[in-house]
């Protein structure tokens, strides 16, 4: 089964199908629900230490209007925390939500699916990854983790309310991180530095929330990791761009992307250096295949196009600064972050992030 669902997500990437588990994995640690709200205060989390609990939030919603939570895994011993946002497709019509339904759990995620996610020996229990404990290489075997399902069809990015047809959509995977790190806020308020990252839709996504992450945590520096979700320069995308267009539109981009980065409303890579230039004493990565086998579908492009694009990208936006680097693997494949023995150079993923968190002034792109 874990296999199985390994496969679907990996399949799926940034353009595949919906699908629903009908069989789930045997009973996973997972807490009671945590349901205390009153007068608007948002209270810290309660769980048990270094498991995993699934957290409802009645005001974070999926693409169907149902609501949605997120799950975490508490540390005993230390005050710095990872924030993980899923990936898996995305849609911007009635076309790709319901008819090819090229975003994962649009219509839902549940406590049940994340029990699934939390067990999974391919995803989140996988052996030496990034969220196993018990790895002694693990640059994060001691943080808290947060787990943010991804069931909008946004990226993480969205903010609005549309019709398709005779249904609703809720494209509003921003507006569920706010609501989240609220809690999170209060959950963390000593924290000793946050790591945002995510994969695929959620490496978009990571990016997108690397400044309201920062603005919830104004006393600790937040880091970011996008992993194979490379945002390409404009010259290499199709003209016109209809897609794209659609996608500030159907999610309202306009209200999510970072203040003060007026060039974002014409280029999405730009806010790279923008980062950069906002965040002088935080540090970014980007990891990705040099010929990713998912984003060229979703942008529209060939695959030499992308690797172009992500030569441009790196090039213009990363090389120029001293905070942001990346991690290509040559060939044809996406998502790293789950296999950190990948080797560029001589480096390991795992290599690569670890240098990146502990602040190793040897920290490069290799």
């Amino acid at each position: 089964m874990a296999t199985t669902v390994a496969w679907v997500r990996q399949a799926s990437g940034l353009l595949a199908g919906s699908l629903l588990l009908l069989i789930l994995a045997a009973a996973p640690a997972i807490a009671s629900p945590d349901r205390v709200y009153w007068n608007d205060f948002e209270p810290a989390i309660s769980a048990a230490a270094e498991t995993w609990t699934w957290i409802p939030f009645d005001d974070a919603k999926c693409g169907d209007g149902s609501s949605v939570g997120l799950g975490v895994n508490l540390s005993s011993t230390s005050d710095r925390v990872l924030i993980y946002l899923e990936g898996g497709g995305a849609c911007w019509s009635a076309l790709t939500c319901y008819f090819f339904q090229t975003a994962t759990n649009f219509s839902g995620y549940s406590a049940d699916d994340f029990a699934v996610d939390a067990t999974d020996p391919t995803y989140l229990a996988k052996p030496g990854g990034f969220f196993d404990r018990a790895a002694a290489a693990n640059p994060f075997k001691d943080y808290s983790y947060v787990y943010v399902p991804y069931c909008t069809g946004d990226v993480h990015a969205g903010d609005n309310v549309v019709t398709y047809g005779t249904r609703a959509a809720w494209h509003v995977g921003f507006r569920n991180m706010t609501t989240f790190l609220k809690r999170l806020a209060d959950t963390f308020p000593q924290a000793g530095r946050i790591v945002l990252a995510g994969s695929s839709a959620g490496g978009i996504g990571a990016t997108m929330n690397w400044w309201q992450t920062q603005q919830a945590f104004p006393n600790v520096r937040v880091d970011m990791i996008n992993d194979s979700g490379a945002v390409l320069p404009e010259d290499v995308m199709p003209s016109p761009n209809t897609e794209e267009q659609q996608w500030r539109t159907q999610w309202n981009l306009a209200a999510t992307l970072p203040p003060g980065c007026n060039a974002c409303a014409t280029s999405f890579d730009v806010i790279f250096a923008f980062y950069a230039n906002e965040f002088p004493a935080n540090r970014g990565a980007l990891l990705s295949y040099t010929q990713d086998s998912v984003l060229p579908l979703f942008y529209g492009i060939s695959t030499s196009a992308f690797t172009q694009g992500l030569g441009e990208l790196e090039e213009q936006q990363f090389d120029p600064t001293t905070t942001l680097k990346y991690f290509n693997e040559t060939g044809s494949g996406h998502e790293l972050w789950f296999t950190p023995t990948l080797t560029t150079n001589n480096v390991t993923v795992q290599q690569f992030v670890t240098q990146m968190v502990t602040d190793d002034l040897d920290w490069a792109s290799p």
